[in-house]
This record gives structure tokens, sequence and C-alpha cells, in this order.
């Protein structure tokens, strides 16, 4: 495939990676062996697919920022920012508490969909169906609790194991303000509270992102005798590996990103007559496009500090990635046939 390509700073092409490597959490493990079964999106896949597929829609059909409950994280003192970041599977807050400043704010987040805790975890309590883990280690000032999510219909009887997610508090004066009691779990375990209330309630549903609607595994419907051996969901659910002919690993993911920088950004190429975003590391090629508009994370009385905050300004992104680039190019344009608004 020919391509045209504008080479701009490599510093913020490190930057894309570190977003890359945020986007798509923690991957364990490669896409298993379809197998022999029914076909999905074309290609043949085993039961254990097939329910991890269920398992990861579960996740999906989960609105982070509808678990989220804004008036309770208002409780803890001014909110300047709230809405999904990453990889869409997270909602994050920030906010000022009473003896707080603006230079040290607090962060709530809430995420599913986790294939694992990806931090060691304490023993668990169960109640309601609904185990919960504490992380160990943390800093002071900082709370991680992780959920078992609900089981999904379809994929019980252990053909797939069910999903995580998690609530975090971090206390930006590292413990010193505002955490009740000297607990620096309390208000993690309140906005654990009210998510698990929420879920499976109207609250829940999804958002109105398009992406967050979409599998990532459906470019395989775009892949037809290309080379597709297996392809199974990552360890977050808006993420797809794939295994190509003669085994090499590949993804799809789709995440929210900052808007992509119109001077000074990662290089830029043109494949079929269509704009990406391109950089090579020491593994992969990555090509991203950008469909949608722009979210703004900030709340219309946010401080102006937070308004100029690159981070808070993001939009949809679709990543393909492998270790050829004339793989990652095909990904990236069937993609584009699936994801492109």
């Amino acid at each position: 495939m020919g391509r045209s390509a504008t080479v701009v700073s490599p510093l913020v092409a490190a930057v894309f990676a570190v977003l890359l490597v945020s986007c798509s959490g923690v991957v364990t493990g490669a896409p298993r062996v379809a197998g022999t079964g029914e076909p999905v999106y074309g290609l043949p896949v085993s039961e254990h697919t097939r329910a991890e597929l269920a398992v990861a829609a579960a996740a999906r059909d989960l609105a982070p920022c509808g678990l989220l409950d804004r008036d309770l994280v208002a409780s803890f003192g001014q909110v300047t920012a709230f809405g999904p970041v990453g990889d869409l599977s997270t909602c994050h807050a920030e906010l000022v508490p009473p003896r707080g400043t603006p230079a040290n704010p607090v962060w709530v987040e809430v995420t599913v969909g986790e294939r694992a805790p990806t931090e060691e975890t304490g023993a668990g309590v169960t109640t309601s169906g609904i185990e919960v883990r504490p992380a160990v280690g943390a800093f002071p000032g900082t709370c991680t609790l992780y959920f078992s999510l609900p089981p999904v219909p379809g994929a019980a009887d252990g053909a797939a194991p069910g999903r995580w997610g998690h609530v975090s508090y971090l206390d930006g004066a590292g413990g010193t303000g505002d955490s009740a009691a000297g607990d620096d779990c309390a208000e993690a375990r309140t906005v654990l509270g009210s998510v698990v209330g929420r879920l499976g309630s109207p609250a829940s549903a999804p958002s109105d992102i398009p992406l967050t609607q979409q599998n990532p595994c459906r470019v395989v419907e775009q892949l037809p005798g290309r080379g597709v051996e297996t392809f199974t969901p990552g360890s977050r659910p808006y993420e797809c590996l794939l295994t190509l002919r003669g085994g090499a690993e590949a993804s799809v993911q789709l995440a929210l990103s900052p808007e992509p920088s119109q001077a000074g950004g990662p290089e830029t190429v043109e494949l079929d007559g269509e704009t990406f975003t391109y950089f090579r590391d020491a593994i992969d090629c990555h090509y991203y496009f950008y469909p949608g508009a722009v979210f703004d994370t900030n709340l219309p009385s946010s401080p102006v500090s937070e308004r100029d905050k690159i981070g808070n300004r993001l939009t949809a992104s679709v990543a393909a990635s492998a270790p050829s680039c004339d793989d990652a190019e095909t990904l990236v344009l069937a993609a584009t046939e699936v994801f492109d608004y």
C-alpha cells in the first residue's frame, strides 16, 4: 500500500506510545486457539471464545459514568471535571475538597470490564453475589477496591471467567487533608456502595458515545481471507486481540484520546486517501484515526486552569497495532469500514 508521510516531533510520538499502553491495560496471555464451532464475524470460534465475547459485551453495556453518581462525588468537594476517559470503560472525576486546593485535587475513578484485578489484592468479601477485594500496598490517601461484575446469562458454568471493575479514590494531598477519621478507604467504600446499587439499573445503560456500543472484534467482518486465525477480547472490553496467519499477534482498540495536535504531533500518513496518525515502537506499528466529535470532561463551572488541560478534551480514537506495518495498515483500513462515523 502506498503512503505519504509528514514527520513531526518524536517527543509527541513517545507521548502517544504511553497513551497506547495506558489504553490497552494489562494484556494477559495471547489469543486462544479458536477451535471449531459456529462462526462469529465469519470465523469459527470455540464455546470458550463465544462466552468471553458475551462477558465482554455485558461489560460494554455498563456505562461507567452512569455507575459513578455525580451528586455523590460533589458531596466530597467542588467537582472540576467529570466524564469518560481512556479506553471507554473508565469514568473519571476531579474535585477540590473543602480543605484542599486546585493544585492538589482529589481523583475518583470507576472502571468496569477488567479481565482480572491488575494489582495485588487482599482477601475478598462477597455480599449479594458481588465479591470485593481491596488493592494492597497503596500509598497514603489512596484506595482501590475491586468488585466482580454480575454473572452473564449464557456464560455461566465456568465457560468463561467473569469480569471485574474497580473504584479508586486518590487524595492529591497524599492523605493529609480529607479522608474521614484517617480511613483512606472511607470514600471509596461509599462510592462502591453506590456503584453496586446502580448495577443493572437504568442509570448504568450505555452512554451516547457511538464507540461504546461497538465490539472492536467486529473488525474481523472486514478481513475475509486476510489471515486472521483467532480473535478474543483483550484485558479490557474495548480491545480485541487477534492472531494472524503465521502466529503474529495484533490488536484493535477503541478509546478516548487527547485531540490530535495540528502541529508538533506524531507522524501523519495517508493510506488509500485517508489520513492516519502513525508511529512505530520496538514491537509494533500503530495506526490511529479519530471518528466522532471532541468530548470535553470539564463542567461549565470548571475553573480556567481546568479548562486548559488538554487531557480533559478527548476525542474517540481507533487504534490498530501489529508487528508488521503492512498488517497494521490492513487492520486500520478495515477498522474504518466498521467504526468511522
